[in-house]
This record gives C-alpha cells, sequence and structure tokens, in this order.
C-alpha cells in the first residue's frame, strides 16, 4: 500500500495543535537552549580578544596572535560539539510534546545523563560538517573587511555559494539523527547518521521547502527587535518533531473506490 506524507500545511497546523497549552514550557526551554550556547560563544570570543591583545602588546609578534587564534579556534569548535549536545534533548522534549507524554525543561539536558557519548558523536558530526563547508567562507569574508579589495569578496561568495551546495543537503539527509537516536537507544552515532541518510531519501526537498515556508514569520520577527522568535522558535521545533513522526509512520494511501 502507497504511502502518503503530509503536506507542509498540515504538519505545521498539527504543530500548532499540539503546542496548545504548552507554550510557556516550550518557550523556556528554547530559550535556554539558545542563551547557553550564546553565554559561551561571547565568554570565548571575549576571553580570546583580550588574550590576543595583552599577547601582541607583550611580544609584538604576530605569528603569537595567529598562534592563539587557532587554539581559540579549537576550543571554539570543541564547545560547540559539546553544548550540541542540547539539540538531544530539545528533540526529546518537542518529541515526548508532539506524542502526549510528559515534558520538562530538564530534558533539555538529557544528552548528558543519558546516550552522552552516542550525542557527542552526532554533535560532532554536525559541526564538522559546518566547520568544513562555512568556515573558508568566514576566512575569506575576514580578509576582504581586513583589505577591502573586491576580489576577496568574491572569493568569499564563491566559497559561500560552494558550501551550501555541500552543506544544505547534507544536513538536510542528517537532520533526523537526534530523534533516531531517542527512536532507536540500542543504534550507535554512526548508525543514527546512516539511518538518517537513509531515511531522509526523496524527503530532502519536503523538509527544505518546509523550513523556507518560516521566512516571512521570520522576517516579521525580525521587525519585532527579535521577541516573536520566542513564539515562532518553538513552533519551528514543533514542526520538525511532527515531520519526524510523519516519516516515521505515513498515513496509509486512500484507495480510490468510487470507480
Amino acid at each position: 500500500m502507497s504511502k502518503q506524507y503530509k503536506t507542509s500545511a498540515k504538519l505545521k497546523n498539527t504543530a500548532k495543535d499540539k503546542l496548545t497549552g504548552a507554550y510557556p514550557k516550550a518557550i523556556l526551554i528554547t530559550f535556554l537552549s539558545g542563551l547557553i550556547p550564546f553565554c559561551a560563544s561571547l565568554a570565548i570570543s571575549m576571553i580570546a580578544s583580550m588574550t590576543s591583545s595583552a599577547a601582541y602588546a607583550m611580544t609584538g609578534q604576530f605569528s603569537v596572535v595567529m598562534g592563539l587564534q587557532v587554539v581559540f579556534f579549537l576550543i571554539s569548535t570543541a564547545a560547540s560539539i559539546v553544548i550540541g549536545v542540547l539539540q538531544l534533548g530539545l528533540s526529546l522534549f518537542f518529541l515526548n510534546l508532539a506524542c502526549g507524554q510528559p515534558c520538562t525543561v530538564s530534558n533539555l539536558f538529557y544528552g548528558f545523563r543519558t546516550q552522552s557519548n552516542k550525542a557527542l558523536g552526532v554533535s560532532a558530526a554536525m559541526v564538522l560538517l559546518d566547520t568544513v563547508c562555512l568556515t573558508p567562507y568566514q576566512m575569506l569574508l575576514d580578509h576582504f573587511q581586513n583589505t577591502w579589495e573586491l576580489s576577496w569578496l568574491g572569493f568569499s561568495l564563491l566559497a559561500l555559494g560552494i558550501g551550501l551546495v555541500i552543506y544544505v543537503p547534507l544536513s538536510l539527509g542528517l537532520s533526523q539523527a537526534f530523534y533516531l537516536m531517542l527512536d532507536f537507544p540500542e543504534r550507535s552515532a554512526k548508525e543514527a547518521l546512516k539511518l538518517s541518510l537513509q531515511i531522509m531519501r526523496g524527503h530532502k526537498g519536503r523538509l527544505f521547502y518546509v523550513q523556507i515556508s518560516f521566512l516571512p514569520l521570520m522576517f516579521l520577527c525580525l521587525l519585532s527587535f527579535g521577541i516573536g522568535y520566542l513564539w515562532l522558535v518553538p513552533y519551528m521545533n514543533m514542526t520538525s518533531a511532527v515531520f519526524f513522526l510523519d516519516l516515521m509512520n505515513p498515513a496509509p494511501q486512500k484507495q480510490d473506490t468510487s470507480s
């Protein structure tokens, strides 16, 4: 029997229904999931800036500053991997909410209590993908901002284009890995990533369409000085959870018996 998957509109309507009465908790856990990495990134950036300035003042050698920048880049990457474990807990919260199961804000730290090694493995794969695909663009853009030579702007835009061509399909393919870890806890991180790529074959375009359908709402949230994101991001997270449930358990397509 053929399968019938929900349209983007139906997925979003289902997500809104599932969030009814649960928005306060959903907003809080989403806010915390953004606040923690923001604070960590800010702290690392401030320490890196102060350390680099002090090192240059003491030595006068630019090579020392470059070495420190490499060290802090590695520290930032490691921190991103550790903080990425929060995504498992966020996925658990919205998946439980979508299934009518108990959920609490403490779910956010689930990945540090259970399956931590596997969660770190999946997070590392996500961060590695992001780093490999997007760091060249950022480095070239930084060089352009230092020199203001238009050729470097062209190189940075070219790197961005190439990076996105690689990043978008792979990130869509790996997008279900954390949900799969929750659904199949016996699977390793590598198996969860492979299974995500497998089940997303033929569905990456559908998920991409769902994601870009939020762009008008994102624009409106910008007009509200970002306050609207407190409502929008939980809505997007719930839609992602509903997408996973629909992907794993699609409705059977109704047979036309009129003839």
